[in-house]
């Protein structure tokens, strides 16, 4: 599995969170699939039929990666240098999807994650109608980040403004807390396993279109992934 560049994936995702579609309630999670670029045609079969075998997944959807350019070009029409790094072949080909229960959203997340012909996965706040005030935020570390890098990120995430309820949380109290949040839903509690969890940091803030700077923590070293997500899966 060959990881999407991460600013890419974070761009894509903020203009996937500004497209219209069909009101979403409350507590749903966007989820979008970046398959690989040599993906075959059975492995993305085998992707969406994973997504729809999976309790509380609805709305499964494949996006071509002309489609991903061409809505790319007009949302983006008016952002000259997002649009001067996205070249139609890089454009990725994405399945869509929505966990309408977002306390086993990240289950789901890491569990697709391994399905062959995936590149990476990302999860977000569905669109709704009103928007949330107020969303969640996890920063996932790489499992090589080290103390000094940890530290930066916690320095980084602390000096951000408006977050509430800021906490750390280590990967085995992180793979407890989705075992015994999985249990019930299918298979989700058998198949997940303690290595495809993350140390990360966890708080929330206001909502806003550009991302309040928490695009930044993209940029340090240790730091795997920016998610945007209900505040039920804190």
């Amino acid at each position: 599995m060959r990881r999407v560049a991460p600013l890419l994936a974070f761009a894509l995702l903020l203009l996937l969170s500004t497209c219209t579609s069909k009101p979403a309630e409350t507590g749903d999670v966007a989820l979008t699939v970046f398959l690989d670029r040599d993906v075959t045609a059975e492995q993305k079969d085998a992707v969406q039929t994973q997504l729809r075998s999976m309790p509380s997944v609805d709305g499964v959807t494949f996006e071509t990666r002309d489609q991903v350019y061409e809505r790319s070009k007009v949302d983006w029409k008016d952002q000259p240098e997002l649009l001067a790094n996205l070249k139609p072949e890089y454009a990725p080909e994405l399945v869509h999807a929505t966990v309408t229960d977002a306390s086993i959203a990240e289950a789901v997340e890491l569990l697709m994650a391994e399905v062959d012909g995936v590149d990476d996965v990302a999860l977000r706040i569905a669109d709704v109608d009103p928007l949330p005030s107020r969303i969640g935020i996890i920063v996932q570390f790489k499992p090589s980040a080290d103390s000094e890098q940890r530290a930066v990120v916690e320095q980084a995430v602390r000096a951000l403004p408006s977050t509430k309820s800021t906490r750390f949380e280590g990967h085995d109290a992180a793979y407890e807390r989705l075992r015994k949040r999985c249990r019930g839903k299918g298979d989700l509690a058998t198949r997940l396993q303690p290595k495809m969890t993350h140390d990360s940091w966890r708080f929330e803030m206001p909502l806003t279109r550009n991302g309040a700077g928490v695009s930044d923590l993209l940029k340090l070293a240790g730091v795997d992934g920016v998610r945007f997500v209900p505040l039920a899966m804190l």
